[in-house]
């Protein structure tokens, strides 16, 4: 392999090797110890399964001022798990706030004992996890039917992708360690994982990475400013403010940063990797064509990618705010006040400055693509054209 690889190829793959390097040290260096990891709550009693066999509603007479409707329900359910499993409990409950419920639902009870030293049970919540079963199923049906031999390559990494978070960046937070770096160092991780097992080990996924990783430094530069320039304190978060009482000092601001690095990346991989397979595809069909004609014919593609890629940016976080959004329209504020208000903003800053690092991914990534295709022998193999939207990070 190293006889076939360009000068240009051979001086990307030592910035990725370096890369590479300083991101091992960096995760040998944040990994959570035991002994630094906070002490976990003594967890509460197992939720049981049941199964609801019947729903007998009826109606208590309620002052009307107390803005409820006075509906109840005696409801009968079987419980699968624990002690009592087999028997049937009959549970007398508000449904006020309650979501509709009927025989033949799958519940989880959460167990309690009375002051008189009964066991009880209260329903918890729905169990969703055979409907998110089959969810996971159809996608990755999905994946491996179009995707074939990269859809499986693509879920090997998002499963890589999703060790990497539970177990290093979730838990080197909780440790106490710094959160932008720690969601930088992981980012990396991920993104040089999750490109060179989706796409290949070639010049096309070696564009990409260093693309991504410019790109991604661009991202935390501007996300660091203005986070720190729009006084974001990391407050606005009712989780975050929960997860600072779990985890003592934690760095809201800093947590803020670290899921915008993090967030990022998710679209900056799959830019970068279009950005590159169209230079070589332009590249594979004309291998004479310039470096200045090869960048500026896939930009004509970049700038179209670049415009469906913010606005999906927007909608992500206009969906995953929604309630928020409907929440100040009924409080009747004016615009300007509700934009300058903390949790607006944050989000308005993840939305702008992760957009900023995409705008700047296209050219990079076009550029350096372009000076790799022009460099590579007239007798390579075709390269361009052959990713697959689903690099797992």
């Amino acid at each position: 392999m190293a006889d076939r690889l360009t000068p240009v190829h051979r001086r990307l793959l030592v910035a990725v090797g370096v890369l590479l390097l300083a991101t091992t040290a960096g995760m040998a260096v944040l990994w959570p110890t035991s002994e630094r990891l906070p002490d976990a709550d003594e967890p509460p009693e197992p939720l049981v399964a049941a199964t609801v066999l019947d729903v007998e509603r009826y109606t208590e007479d309620v002052d009307p001022e107390l803005g409820i409707s006075g509906e109840r329900a005696i409801i009968a359910v079987e419980i699968e798990e624990g002690p009592d499993a087999g028997q049937v409990a009959e549970l007398d409950m508000h449904l006020d706030g309650f979501p509709p419920i009927s025989a033949g639902d799958a519940v989880e009870l959460s167990p309690a004992t009375s002051p008189e030293g009964e066991r009880e049970y209260y329903i918890s919540d729905f169990q969703r996890l055979p409907v998110l079963g089959i969810l996971l199923a159809i996608f990755v049906a999905a994946v491996l039917a179009v995707g074939r031999w990269h859809g499986l390559r693509s879920l090997v990494g998002l499963g890589l992708s999703l060790l990497v978070v539970i177990q290093f960046i979730v838990p080197a937070i909780l440790a106490g360690r710094n959160p932008p770096l720690v969601a930088l160092v992981g980012s990396v991780a991920i993104m040089i994982i999750t490109l060179y097992l989706s796409h290949g080990f070639n010049e096309m996924t070696t564009s990409a990475a260093i693309g991504t990783s410019l790109a991604l430094v661009v991202t935390v530069g501007l996300g660091m400013g203005f986070i720190s320039l729009g006084k974001i304190t990391g407050f606005a978060s009712e989780q975050a403010v929960f997860a600072q009482f779990a985890v003592e000092g934690l760095d809201l601001r800093g947590l803020v940063l670290a899921g915008l690095i993090i967030a990022a990346l998710g679209v900056l991989d799959d830019v970068t990797i279009s950005q590159a397979s169209t230079v070589f595809a332009l590249h594979d069909t004309d291998r004479r064509l310039s470096w200045a004609t090869l960048f500026a014919r896939a930009m004509k593609v970049g700038r179209d990618h670049i415009a469906a890629v913010v606005n999906t940016l927007f909608l992500v976080y206009a969906g995953a705010s929604l309630a928020l959004l409907v929440l100040f329209s009924t409080g009747g504020l004016p615009v300007g006040e509700i934009i300058n208000s903390e949790v607006i903003a944050e989000e308005f800053i993840k939305i702008v400055v992760g957009s900023l690092g995409l705008i700047a991914a296209v050219p990079i990534t076009t550029a350096l693509a372009a000076v790799v295709a022009v460099h590579r022998p007239e007798g390579a193999a075709p390269l361009g054209g052959a990713h697959f939207h689903g690099s797992g990070a």
